[in-house]
């Protein structure tokens, strides 16, 4: 999918204090794959991408991170909100720049955890200025000031905004858009919102995508792909080709004929409710059915269908209100080579590079083995250990072209918190 169309989309993820890290940098390239050892950091960076993308749907912080909503917000993001916490900090500070038609878009945020779960500073920012600054906080009636970008007579605007919520998801209900400037805010609120809302996050669970699931014409997938037998049947039903595409993919990774992918049928209680269970069918081997998969398998039938749909089939929260033709999905994957030969992931990594070349979707894969990524076509990758004195997870970009990574310095969280 080819446009002369800027989509928003992400292209940096800056992990100021969250978690294992500590004023690191992580690009993202259309398809990147971070790798490591089990325990270096990996699925942190990974939690810092889905924890910008719930505040930017803007429901309030702690509700975001700590689950109990619909959607994506149904589940804790992992550890909620205490776990993003860097040991012996009062909150955390992430921030991102977004590439859009007119330039990249930066922004940064604090999050503080010890008197309720807040904005304590955010930052908008474009290459001509600041756009979205904050000042002084009331903790007791959770207001922060907040000032934005306007080039009328009057100067920049002030007002308190709550501090519950990302600031940047309040502007388009609190800003007039009266002025140019008060509408070049807008426009970079609106393109940062649209590119965080657009992440997904796959992390199968084997054990969770065994059992029937209630068939369900608008069933979108979910991160641990629990649903994936009702996905499966929507997509039977309602896109031969991407269907047809997806058993391509696991006829190339299967080590036996594989002829199909199915999906059975039953009612159950006096309302006769439908549930549906996904099969592969193999010949004259007969059926497996889901439950008695392999987990390798599943994850990979899992990675597949999330690479070769769209947001329209995945348990995201896009910005609904933009046109599809100018959002771009980000896909992150969990420990993508987990229960995989080598030949299987170097499979599924193909057709991440194709989607991410393609501009179906930006590819963040992580794994443990980076040998069989070499060979992936577009790839770029990151290196991803701990610093042997600190602890801390540390970032080694193998491209010449990416991003520096932010200036080292001995302050601790505390004071990042205060200057972000």
């Amino acid at each position: 999918m080819t446009s002369d169309v800027v989509r928003p989309h992400l292209e940096e993820l800056r992990l100021r204090a969250f978690k294992s890290y500590r004023r690191t940098v992580l690009p993202l390239s259309p398809f990147t794959v971070l790798h490591g050892p089990s325990g270096a950091g990996k699925s942190n960076a990974l939690d810092a991408l889905a924890v910008l993308s719930r505040l930017a749907i803007g429901e309030p912080v702690g509700h975001s991170l700590d689950g109990g909503g619909s959607g994506p917000l149904a589940d804790a993001v992992r550890g909620g909100s205490a776990g993003c916490v860097p040991y012996g900090e009062q909150g955390f500070v992430l921030g991102c720049t977004v590439r859009t038609g007119g330039g990249p878009v930066r922004l940064d945020v604090a999050v503080g955890t010890t008197e309720g779960v807040r904005i304590v500073r955010e930052r908008l920012v474009d290459d001509e200025g600041p756009l979205l600054d904050t000042g002084e906080q009331d903790v007791g009636r959770g207001r922060i000031n907040v000032t934005w970008h306007n080039d009328s007579r009057q100067g920049d605007i002030r007002a308190p905004f709550p501090s519950d919520t990302l600031l940047t998801a309040q502007l388009p209900l609190r800003v007039a858009g009266s002025s140019t400037g008060e509408r070049r805010v807008l426009a970079a609120a609106e393109q940062v919102l649209t590119a965080l809302r657009e992440v997904f996050t796959a992390d199968p669970v084997p054990r969770l995508m065994r059992g029937w699931t209630n068939a369900d014409p608008r069933a979108r997938l979910t991160g641990s792909a629990a649903n994936i037998s009702a996905v499966l049947a929507r997509m039977q039903g309602e896109c031969r080709h991407r269907y047809g595409r997806l058993v391509g993919a696991l006829r190339a990774a299967a080590p036996h004929p594989l002829t199909g992918l199915g999906v059975e049928h039953r009612s159950v209680d006096r309302r006769r409710t439908p549930q549906v269970l996904a099969a592969f069918d193999e010949g004259d081997a007969g059926r497996t059915t889901v439950d008695r998969a392999s987990d390798g398998m599943l994850r990979y039938l899992a990675f597949a269908a999330v690479l070769l749909t769209g947001a329209d089939v995945l348990d995201v929260d896009p910005a609904s209100e933009v046109p599809w033709e100018r959002r771009l999905l980000t896909v992150a994957t969990e420990d993508l080579g987990a229960g995989l030969a080598r030949p299987q992931t170097a499979q599924l990594l193909s057709l991440a590079g194709e989607m991410g070349g393609s501009g179906h979707a930006r590819v963040l894969a992580a794994l443990q083995d980076a040998d069989c990524a070499r060979s992936a076509a577009g790839a770029t990758l990151v290196a991803c250990g701990r610093d042997a004195r600190t602890g801390r997870s540390v970032l080694d970009p193998e491209s010449a072209r990416v991003p520096e990574q932010l200036p080292r310095s001995g302050a601790g969280g505390a004071r990042l918190m205060r200057e972000t």
